[in-house]
Protein backbone atom coordinates (compact mmCIF):
# COMPACT_ATOMS: atom_id res chain seq x y z
CA UNK A 1 0.00 0.00 0.00
CA UNK A 2 1.38 3.38 -0.72
CA UNK A 3 1.74 5.73 2.42
CA UNK A 4 -1.10 7.76 1.64
CA UNK A 5 -4.67 7.59 3.37
CA UNK A 6 -8.05 9.12 4.20
CA UNK A 7 -8.80 10.24 7.78
CA UNK A 8 -13.67 10.36 7.91
CA UNK A 9 -13.32 14.33 8.15
CA UNK A 10 -11.39 14.26 4.03
CA UNK A 11 -14.11 12.06 2.75
CA UNK A 12 -17.30 12.56 5.16
CA UNK A 13 -20.20 13.42 2.57
CA UNK A 14 -19.02 10.85 0.67
CA UNK A 15 -18.49 8.49 3.50
CA UNK A 16 -21.70 9.04 4.37
CA UNK A 17 -23.18 8.13 1.14
CA UNK A 18 -21.30 4.56 0.47
CA UNK A 19 -21.93 4.28 4.39
CA UNK A 20 -25.70 4.45 3.66
CA UNK A 21 -25.53 2.56 0.41
CA UNK A 22 -23.97 -0.34 1.95
CA UNK A 23 -25.87 -0.66 4.90
CA UNK A 24 -29.17 -1.06 2.16
CA UNK A 25 -27.50 -4.63 1.24
CA UNK A 26 -26.55 -5.69 4.45
CA UNK A 27 -30.24 -5.00 5.36
CA UNK A 28 -31.45 -7.24 2.57
CA UNK A 29 -29.17 -10.00 4.31
CA UNK A 30 -30.97 -9.28 7.45
CA UNK A 31 -34.41 -9.77 5.62
CA UNK A 32 -33.01 -12.89 3.71
CA UNK A 33 -30.19 -15.03 5.60
CA UNK A 34 -30.60 -17.54 7.95
CA UNK A 35 -29.88 -15.96 11.35
CA UNK A 36 -26.37 -16.85 12.85
CA UNK A 37 -24.52 -15.78 16.24
CA UNK A 38 -22.65 -12.54 16.52
CA UNK A 39 -24.64 -10.87 13.45
CA UNK A 40 -22.27 -13.40 11.54
CA UNK A 41 -25.22 -13.53 8.67
CA UNK A 42 -25.37 -10.11 7.70
CA UNK A 43 -21.40 -9.68 7.15
CA UNK A 44 -20.28 -8.61 3.56
CA UNK A 45 -17.30 -9.10 1.83
CA UNK A 46 -14.03 -7.81 -0.02
CA UNK A 47 -13.24 -8.77 -3.64
CA UNK A 48 -10.53 -7.32 -5.60
CA UNK A 49 -12.69 -4.35 -6.74
CA UNK A 50 -14.73 -3.58 -4.08
CA UNK A 51 -17.71 -5.37 -1.75
CA UNK A 52 -20.07 -8.07 -1.97
CA UNK A 53 -22.82 -9.85 -0.21
CA UNK A 54 -21.97 -13.48 -1.13
CA UNK A 55 -24.78 -15.24 -2.25
CA UNK A 56 -28.37 -14.64 -0.55
CA UNK A 57 -31.19 -16.71 -0.48
CA UNK A 58 -34.18 -15.28 -3.63
CA UNK A 59 -37.56 -15.79 -3.93
CA UNK A 60 -36.63 -18.87 -6.74
CA UNK A 61 -33.25 -18.03 -7.34
CA UNK A 62 -30.57 -17.10 -5.25
CA UNK A 63 -28.57 -13.93 -5.72
CA UNK A 64 -25.68 -11.45 -5.17
CA UNK A 65 -25.25 -7.90 -4.84
CA UNK A 66 -22.04 -6.65 -5.37
CA UNK A 67 -20.51 -2.79 -5.01
CA UNK A 68 -17.97 -2.88 -7.58
CA UNK A 69 -16.12 0.81 -6.46
CA UNK A 70 -14.01 0.32 -9.84
CA UNK A 71 -16.36 0.45 -11.90
CA UNK A 72 -18.38 2.67 -9.79
CA UNK A 73 -21.40 1.00 -9.93
CA UNK A 74 -23.67 -1.78 -7.88
CA UNK A 75 -24.70 -4.71 -9.66
CA UNK A 76 -27.11 -7.61 -8.94
CA UNK A 77 -27.49 -10.64 -10.62
CA UNK A 78 -29.08 -13.90 -9.38
CA UNK A 79 -28.10 -17.63 -10.34
CA UNK A 80 -29.94 -18.09 -13.55
CA UNK A 81 -28.00 -15.11 -14.57
CA UNK A 82 -30.18 -12.04 -14.71
CA UNK A 83 -28.34 -8.81 -13.98
CA UNK A 84 -28.24 -5.36 -13.80
CA UNK A 85 -26.59 -2.54 -12.57
CA UNK A 86 -26.73 0.38 -10.82
CA UNK A 87 -24.52 3.77 -11.14
CA UNK A 88 -22.76 4.97 -8.48
CA UNK A 89 -22.77 9.28 -8.92
CA UNK A 90 -22.08 12.27 -7.44
CA UNK A 91 -25.39 14.00 -7.12
CA UNK A 92 -27.87 11.04 -7.11
CA UNK A 93 -29.36 11.07 -3.60
CA UNK A 94 -29.69 8.29 -0.83
CA UNK A 95 -33.75 8.48 -2.19
CA UNK A 96 -32.85 8.26 -5.36
CA UNK A 97 -30.12 5.34 -5.05
CA UNK A 98 -32.92 3.37 -2.85
CA UNK A 99 -35.36 3.85 -5.92
CA UNK A 100 -33.09 2.10 -8.36
CA UNK A 101 -31.39 -0.35 -5.51
CA UNK A 102 -35.17 -1.61 -4.81
CA UNK A 103 -35.63 -1.57 -8.73
CA UNK A 104 -32.62 -3.97 -9.08
CA UNK A 105 -33.76 -6.24 -6.52
CA UNK A 106 -37.34 -6.54 -8.09
CA UNK A 107 -35.63 -6.93 -11.68
CA UNK A 108 -33.86 -9.75 -10.90
CA UNK A 109 -37.09 -11.88 -8.99
CA UNK A 110 -36.10 -11.10 -5.41
CA UNK A 111 -37.74 -7.83 -4.57
CA UNK A 112 -37.20 -7.29 -0.57
CA UNK A 113 -38.60 -4.84 1.69
CA UNK A 114 -36.13 -3.72 4.40
CA UNK A 115 -36.14 -1.34 7.57
CA UNK A 116 -35.19 1.82 5.67
CA UNK A 117 -33.81 3.41 8.91
CA UNK A 118 -29.93 3.71 9.15
CA UNK A 119 -27.92 1.55 11.53
CA UNK A 120 -25.68 2.78 14.15
CA UNK A 121 -25.30 6.31 12.01
CA UNK A 122 -25.62 9.94 13.33
CA UNK A 123 -28.23 10.79 11.17
CA UNK A 124 -31.57 8.77 11.06
CA UNK A 125 -33.41 10.13 8.25
CA UNK A 126 -34.78 7.39 6.56
CA UNK A 127 -33.39 6.04 3.13
CA UNK A 128 -36.60 6.62 0.97
CA UNK A 129 -36.44 10.52 2.34
CA UNK A 130 -33.38 11.11 2.26
CA UNK A 131 -32.15 13.89 0.41
CA UNK A 132 -29.51 15.05 2.29
CA UNK A 133 -26.76 12.53 1.53
CA UNK A 134 -25.41 12.62 -2.21
CA UNK A 135 -21.51 12.74 -2.66
CA UNK A 136 -19.60 10.05 -4.21
CA UNK A 137 -16.15 10.75 -4.87
CA UNK A 138 -14.37 8.29 -7.00
CA UNK A 139 -11.13 8.92 -5.64
CA UNK A 140 -11.79 8.82 -2.18
CA UNK A 141 -13.74 5.81 -2.47
CA UNK A 142 -10.88 4.39 -4.13
CA UNK A 143 -8.17 5.35 -1.66
CA UNK A 144 -10.48 3.85 1.57
CA UNK A 145 -10.77 0.49 -0.57
CA UNK A 146 -6.88 0.23 -1.06
CA UNK A 147 -6.88 0.93 2.75
CA UNK A 148 -9.24 -1.95 3.74
CA UNK A 149 -7.47 -4.37 0.99
CA UNK A 150 -4.35 -3.73 3.19
CA UNK A 151 -5.88 -3.91 6.76
CA UNK A 152 -7.79 -7.12 5.40
CA UNK A 153 -4.05 -8.71 5.17
CA UNK A 154 -2.53 -7.52 8.06
CA UNK A 155 -6.06 -8.84 9.87
CA UNK A 156 -5.45 -12.61 8.40
CA UNK A 157 -1.75 -11.68 9.40
CA UNK A 158 -2.69 -12.56 13.05
CA UNK A 159 -5.72 -14.36 12.30
CA UNK A 160 -4.54 -17.14 10.75
CA UNK A 161 -2.39 -19.13 13.09
CA UNK A 162 -5.46 -19.54 15.65
CA UNK A 163 -7.04 -23.15 15.95
CA UNK A 164 -9.66 -21.66 18.11
CA UNK A 165 -13.01 -20.85 16.21
CA UNK A 166 -12.35 -17.70 14.13
CA UNK A 167 -14.04 -15.26 12.14
CA UNK A 168 -12.11 -14.38 9.24
CA UNK A 169 -12.24 -10.21 8.47
CA UNK A 170 -15.86 -9.22 7.15
CA UNK A 171 -17.16 -6.28 6.75
CA UNK A 172 -19.92 -5.40 8.85
CA UNK A 173 -22.59 -2.35 7.38
CA UNK A 174 -23.68 -0.90 11.09
CA UNK A 175 -20.21 0.51 12.09
CA UNK A 176 -18.75 0.41 8.16
CA UNK A 177 -15.90 -1.54 9.76
CA UNK A 178 -13.60 -4.91 8.61
CA UNK A 179 -13.35 -7.00 11.64
CA UNK A 180 -12.26 -10.40 12.13
CA UNK A 181 -12.66 -12.15 15.74
CA UNK A 182 -11.44 -15.06 18.18
CA UNK A 183 -13.78 -16.71 20.73
CA UNK A 184 -12.42 -18.51 23.96
CA UNK A 185 -15.34 -20.88 23.57
CA UNK A 186 -16.12 -20.42 27.10
CA UNK A 187 -20.25 -18.62 27.85
CA UNK A 188 -19.95 -15.02 28.96
CA UNK A 189 -24.05 -13.75 28.67
CA UNK A 190 -24.17 -9.68 28.09
CA UNK A 191 -26.59 -10.01 30.88
CA UNK A 192 -28.84 -7.03 29.59
CA UNK A 193 -31.53 -7.85 26.73
CA UNK A 194 -30.76 -4.59 24.55
CA UNK A 195 -31.54 -6.00 20.90
CA UNK A 196 -28.26 -6.00 18.95
CA UNK A 197 -25.97 -6.89 21.98
CA UNK A 198 -28.01 -9.93 22.91
CA UNK A 199 -26.75 -11.70 19.75
CA UNK A 200 -23.41 -9.87 19.36
CA UNK A 201 -22.51 -10.58 23.11
CA UNK A 202 -22.50 -14.29 24.64
CA UNK A 203 -18.95 -15.93 24.37
CA UNK A 204 -15.61 -14.33 25.68
CA UNK A 205 -14.04 -13.37 22.45
CA UNK A 206 -11.20 -11.01 21.23
CA UNK A 207 -12.24 -9.00 18.33
CA UNK A 208 -9.87 -6.77 15.62
CA UNK A 209 -10.60 -4.59 13.18
CA UNK A 210 -10.23 -1.55 10.99
CA UNK A 211 -12.50 1.29 10.29
CA UNK A 212 -12.47 4.86 8.55
CA UNK A 213 -13.37 6.68 11.73
CA UNK A 214 -16.70 8.56 12.35
CA UNK A 215 -17.51 11.95 14.29
CA UNK A 216 -16.58 11.14 17.32
CA UNK A 217 -13.24 9.77 16.58
CA UNK A 218 -12.25 11.12 13.24
CA UNK A 219 -9.31 9.20 12.38
CA UNK A 220 -8.75 6.05 10.55
CA UNK A 221 -7.74 3.04 12.52
CA UNK A 222 -6.69 -0.30 13.53
CA UNK A 223 -8.73 -1.69 16.87
CA UNK A 224 -9.20 -4.41 19.50
CA UNK A 225 -11.70 -4.99 21.53
CA UNK A 226 -12.41 -7.86 24.05
CA UNK A 227 -15.31 -9.21 25.30
CA UNK A 228 -16.00 -8.73 28.54
CA UNK A 229 -15.33 -5.32 27.92
CA UNK A 230 -12.30 -3.73 30.18
CA UNK A 231 -11.52 -0.23 31.47
CA UNK A 232 -8.11 -0.30 32.32
CA UNK A 233 -5.09 -2.44 31.29
CA UNK A 234 -3.50 -2.46 34.94
CA UNK A 235 -0.23 -3.42 35.62
CA UNK A 236 -0.45 -4.54 31.68
CA UNK A 237 0.27 -0.91 30.05
CA UNK A 238 3.80 -1.12 28.81
CA UNK A 239 3.29 -4.23 26.82
CA UNK A 240 1.07 -2.48 24.39
CA UNK A 241 2.99 -1.70 21.00
CA UNK A 242 4.54 -0.04 18.92
CA UNK A 243 4.90 3.16 21.01
CA UNK A 244 1.86 5.25 19.40
CA UNK A 245 -0.54 2.54 19.71
CA UNK A 246 -2.84 3.69 22.88
CA UNK A 247 -5.52 2.23 25.00
CA UNK A 248 -9.15 4.43 25.08
CA UNK A 249 -10.83 3.36 28.56
CA UNK A 250 -14.09 5.36 27.19
CA UNK A 251 -13.65 2.42 23.75
CA UNK A 252 -13.07 -0.07 26.01
CA UNK A 253 -10.39 -0.70 23.26
CA UNK A 254 -7.03 -0.91 21.90
CA UNK A 255 -6.39 1.92 19.11
CA UNK A 256 -3.52 2.15 16.35
CA UNK A 257 -3.88 4.83 13.54
CA UNK A 258 -3.59 3.93 10.11
CA UNK A 259 -1.26 6.87 9.81
CA UNK A 260 0.70 5.71 12.51
CA UNK A 261 0.95 2.36 11.30
CA UNK A 262 1.70 3.37 7.83
CA UNK A 263 4.91 5.55 9.64
CA UNK A 264 6.80 2.32 10.35
CA UNK A 265 9.34 0.34 7.57
CA UNK A 266 6.77 -2.49 7.64
CA UNK A 267 3.38 -1.35 8.43
CA UNK A 268 1.86 -4.69 8.18
CA UNK A 269 4.29 -6.13 10.95
CA UNK A 270 3.68 -3.44 12.77
CA UNK A 271 -0.27 -3.70 12.89
CA UNK A 272 0.16 -7.29 13.61
CA UNK A 273 2.32 -6.20 16.38
CA UNK A 274 -0.09 -4.08 18.07
CA UNK A 275 -3.17 -6.84 17.53
CA UNK A 276 -0.49 -9.19 19.46
CA UNK A 277 0.30 -7.01 21.91
CA UNK A 278 -3.33 -6.28 22.58
CA UNK A 279 -4.07 -10.09 22.84
CA UNK A 280 -1.40 -10.36 25.31
CA UNK A 281 -2.36 -7.65 27.58
CA UNK A 282 -6.45 -9.07 27.18
CA UNK A 283 -4.61 -12.73 28.52
CA UNK A 284 -2.94 -11.05 31.68
CA UNK A 285 -6.11 -9.84 32.93
CA UNK A 286 -8.63 -12.98 32.14
CA UNK A 287 -6.55 -15.98 31.08
CA UNK A 288 -8.87 -18.26 28.35
CA UNK A 289 -9.43 -21.50 29.53
CA UNK A 290 -8.25 -23.48 26.32
CA UNK A 291 -5.47 -20.17 25.26
CA UNK A 292 -2.69 -22.76 25.60
CA UNK A 293 -4.12 -24.78 22.24
CA UNK A 294 -5.61 -22.11 20.97
CA UNK A 295 -2.56 -19.75 20.85
CA UNK A 296 -0.81 -22.87 19.48
CA UNK A 297 -0.42 -22.61 15.41
CA UNK A 298 -0.87 -26.18 13.32
CA UNK A 299 2.60 -26.43 11.81
CA UNK A 300 2.40 -27.49 8.52
CA UNK A 301 4.78 -29.84 6.76
CA UNK A 302 6.49 -29.30 3.77
CA UNK A 303 5.15 -31.54 0.91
Amino acid sequence: MTKTFLNYPDWQDTADTVHLMLQMAGKVKVARCDKRPKWAHVRQYLTTDGITTGLIPGDEYPFEITFNFRQHQVEFKNSEGVNTAVPLQNGVTIAMFYERFMGALELIGSPTPINTFPQAFYDSVEFDKDEIHHAYDEQAVMSWMQAMQFAYGALMKFLAPFRGKTDMPAFYFGTMDLSGTLYSGESAPFGKDTGITRYAYDERFFEIGFWPGDIRMPLASFYAMPYPFISDTGQYEKLLQPYKARFVPEKKGFFLTLNDALSYANPVATVTVFFNSAFDIVQGLHKWENIDWIAKPLVYKEE
